[in-house]
């Protein structure tokens, strides 16, 4: 592996740091006007072979700006698809060779040997590989959330508040934008007046005089003045809006140098990640790959400095969080329930034992959910040590298996009895009538992702055969699920039913995401059936029904497999008496019907 990152980094050093990097930003941007272009270009599975574009990208861009710059001038025209090819291979060749250490199984090896690699390596992929899976909005919304509270503190550590680093974000996103608009502009004005060209006129020189006269014209110093503005920012843009003191801390916070430097591997911190704003013209320009990359960057760093143990007010900040991250699951819930369910928080068996964090009942149901706000800790590189700390954050009382003990020391307390008292807030009683005729349902909610540890607890979780597995849900996903049970019209009893069916089917179900089980439930009639008689995979297919959802609350028609576009002119027509598009296994006039999905 050493040897194929050497050869890497010497074939970077003669590339020059805007050319490899506009190389990089181009599969991150969309150049079309049309739509439905728009939504195939946005994903970046449909650019490159690479199997984790995102996080690729980024260590090689981390590559670049970590050597030095031996570049003569620009990549011409004829070499730039074959070594950005190869460089591709590269970055892919050196990324797959992680994954051969974990593969890399003797075959007479023990059952929990197996086990152990294939639990280090599920959390090592989804840590290294899996970019964010949020949109902007949710990431400045988390922000605002999570740290708006604290500003005075982030001031007095940084200078800066939590709207200084959002309205720096936004203005790089503008800049990004107006260059992209200015470039979409000058390129239809060309492509227009060519279209306007008549190759059959009988006075070819006058059509000849009017191509030079518009090559001479404005339009084409408009496309070049466009094209030396995309993906860039000045510095003087920077000092010009927020002042001289805030442009330099934000840009000594986020801008990097391209130097030789000691970083080389996948799994290192990566420079680019945390500073992912790139000198290319002196301290005058700063290349943008892209806005995202640096909302990333703005989360991360805030939350660092928030979270360091030194602080004064670590503790404080903590329970803070803690409270608000709570507060947002239950109202994830109210959303869903409404008025028909009634809740209850920091709920005690007994007066002053431990709380639990959420208790809803709903019908014949009760729902017992634990919220975790600790963050996914990075695993190491060997196996054995990889799976020690895996298991111990996880078994520890931050961590999913902690939370799930705690759930289920609750429901064991509920159904012991069959009306019961317990307590809200330590002091507050409230009872729950006739519990052998409910069902108890143990949910784990997490700020964090945590992959596919989170979606398959049954890889890891210890737990009494007896008792169900935990549904678990992040932040994030959860949002994303309540706009899909909106989308699809789906009512409070299909939420239910899919969290019993979730937890009944846990060690079957195989993925790395929550999305895609939930949508292949809804939408896939077979899902149900498969599942009975075996483990089934559910695929990151790239677009997804909340991609649709998304692109479709911005004015951009998108294609997904059993939901056509709404454009009525679009959508195929279903009989009364046929089954469901939407995948329950009922008759379209007993489910969908009048909904205006398919209809």
């Amino acid at each position: 592996m050493d040897k194929k990152i050497k050869a890497l980094k010497e074939k970077i050093q003669h590339i020059g740091t805007r050319d490899l990097l506009g190389m990089i930003g181009i599969h991150f941007i969309t150049f079309s006007n049309g739509a439905s272009d728009i939504a195939e270009q946005s994903d970046i599975f449909n650019k490159t072979d690479l199997t984790s574009p995102q996080k690729q990208y980024t260590y090689l861009a981390g590559l670049l700006m970590s050597t030095d710059d031996k570049s003569n001038g620009h990549v011409t025209r004829n070499e730039e698809s074959g070594i950005y090819n190869e460089l591709e291979n590269d970055i892919q060749n050196i990324t797959l060779e992680y994954t051969k250490t974990f593969l890399n199984i003797d075959p007479i090896s023990k059952p929990e040997d197996i086990k152990r690699n294939l639990v280090s390596m599920d959390a090592f992929t989804s840590y290294f590989d899996t970019g964010i899976l949020r949109y902007a909005e949710q990431t400045i919304d988390l922000i605002k959330t999570l740290y708006g509270s604290f500003d005075s503190e982030l001031d007095d550590l940084t200078g800066l508040t939590t709207e200084d680093y959002i309205s720096f974000y936004q203005l790089v996103c503008d800049e990004f934008e107006n260059a992209m608009s200015s470039s979409r502009y000058a390129m239809n004005n060309i492509k227009g007046f060519l279209n306007s060209l008549n190759p059959y006129a009988v006075d070819v020189e006058k059509e000849y005089e009017r191509l030079m006269a518009f090559a001479q014209g404005s339009a084409g110093i408009d496309l070049q003045n466009a094209m030396d503005s995309l993906n860039s920012i000045k510095a003087l843009k920077v000092y010009d809006t927020f002042g001289k003191e805030k442009g330099t801390k934000m840009l000594e916070i986020f801008g990097l140098y391209r130097k030789e430097r000691d970083f080389s591997y996948y799994n290192e911190k990566n420079p680019f990640a945390e500073h992912p704003l790139c000198w290319i013209d002196g301290d005058e320009t700063l290349f943008i790959v892209h806005p995202q990359f640096l909302l990333n960057a703005i989360y991360n760093h805030i939350t660092e400095v928030l979270e360091n143990p030194k602080n004064k007010f670590a503790d404080k900040y903590k329970k803070v969080k803690a409270e608000i991250v709570e507060k947002q699951f239950l109202e994830y819930f109210k959303s869903i329930f409404g008025n028909e369910a009634k809740y209850y928080t920091s709920v005690c068996e007994e007066r002053g034992t431990k709380e639990h964090d959420i208790l809803i009942e709903f019908d014949d149901y009760i729902l017992i959910a634990e919220a975790k706000a600790s963050k996914v800790r990075e695993p190491f590189f060997n196996p054995q040590k990889a799976y020690k700390r895996i298991t111990d954050h996880f078994n520890s009382d931050s961590g999913i298996g902690g939370a799930y003990a705690q759930a289920i020391t609750l429901k064991r307390f509920i159904e012991e009895q069959n009306d019961i008292v317990l307590y809200e807030n330590k002091n507050s009683k409230f009872s729950i009538q006739n519990i052998q005729k409910k069902t108890i349902l143990p949910i784990v909610l997490t700020l964090n992702q945590f992959g596919g540890l989170a979606v398959n607890t049954s890889l890891i979780l210890e737990k009494d055969a007896k008792e169900p597995y935990p549904w678990v849900c992040n932040w994030h996903d959860f949002e994303n699920i309540i706009e899909i049970l909106k989308y699809l019209h789906k009512s409070k009893q299909d939420f239910i039913d899919y969290l019993v069916w979730r937890i009944e089917n846990h060690a079957n179900v195989l993925s790395s995401d929550e999305l895609d089980v939930i949508e292949g439930y809804f939408l896939d009639a077979q899902v149900k059936k498969k599942i009975k008689s075996s483990a089934v995979f559910f695929p990151p297919n790239g677009s997804s029904l909340i991609d649709k959802i998304y692109f479709e609350k911005h004015g951009i028609p998108y294609e997904y497999p059993g939901i056509k576009s709404t454009d009525s002119s679009k959508k195929k027509k279903v009989g009364r008496n046929e089954l469901c598009p939407c995948g329950s296994g009922k008759k379209f006039k007993k489910c969908c019907l009048g909904k205006e999905i398919y209809d």
